[in-house]
């Protein structure tokens, strides 16, 4: 079966909670709001930071805010972010030169590589705030 794991999960609804805010989130905010795991949604909010998904600021009124809007951000976005590349079979993932065992006597690796192409298109074109299913939840 083919499913996101729960880092992509976490990282969509943090993502969708800090896009309907009108102000920073800390990552405590986050987890209790959403009822995750503190050090869970911590680590994977530091990943969507590292991959430029999201901000950061110290002190009081600080914590995650988007660098762009929910519209604007692809579920493959946060999927690279958090999993890595979109890859259903290992020939399909062109991420460090990755090579199958079978290269050369494969009758797949053409077919896959149009479908893992298809997939990654039908990713990006999910944006966020077609998956936020509450837009207006607040945090006070």
């Amino acid at each position: 079966m083919l499913r996101v794991n729960k880092a992509s999960e976490y990282g969509v609804l943090a993502l969708g909670l800090i896009g309907t805010q009108d102000k920073a989130l800390s990552a405590r905010q986050i987890a209790d709001s959403l009822s995750l795991p503190f050090e869970i949604t911590a680590k994977t909010l530091q990943r969507l930071k590292d991959s430029g998904l999201i901000e950061s600021t110290m002190g009081t009124n600080g914590g995650y805010r988007l660098k762009q809007t929910l519209s604007e951000i692809s579920f493959a976005q946060v999927i690279k972010a958090l999993e890595g590349p979109v890859a259903l079979v290992e020939c399909a993932d062109h991420s460090g030169g990755n090579e199958c065992a079978r290269t050369g006597t494969c009758g797949l690796q053409g077919g896959m590589k149009k479908l893992n192409l298809k997939l990654q298109e039908l990713l990006e074109s999910i944006k966020l705030d077609e998956l936020v299913s509450d837009p207006e939840k607040r945090i006070s």
